[in-house]
């Protein structure tokens, strides 16, 4: 079973990326549509997407997880997909 994560605080003090019970491979999508409403350019998308997959194919998905944490100032915890996500992390 793949691991899955979802965001335990948004460090801006809101709810951003909140609600979300992604793998890594979900969250690098999620990364992507962040990045594009941010501005990236199409050649830095396909390297950063490129990259990442890298990262992740080869067991390094932890990597991609602390770099977003870092890029959009948010907390992440390792989550049960039969549990879902813990109620007071989900402002849904």
């Amino acid at each position: 079973m793949e691991k899955v994560y979802y965001v335990s605080c948004d460090r801006q003090g809101s709810t951003f990326g909140m609600g979300r019970l992604y793998t890594a491979y979900e969250w690098l999508e999620q990364a992507v549509t962040w990045s594009v409403a941010d501005g990236m350019e199409s050649e830095d998308l396909f390297e950063f997407t490129s990259h990442w997959l890298h990262e992740i194919n080869n067991g390094n998905e932890q990597k991609l997880i602390d770099y977003i944490a870092d890029i959009w100032e948010l907390d992440f915890e390792e989550g049960n997909i039969e549990e879902g996500i813990p109620e007071e992390y989900n402002p849904d």
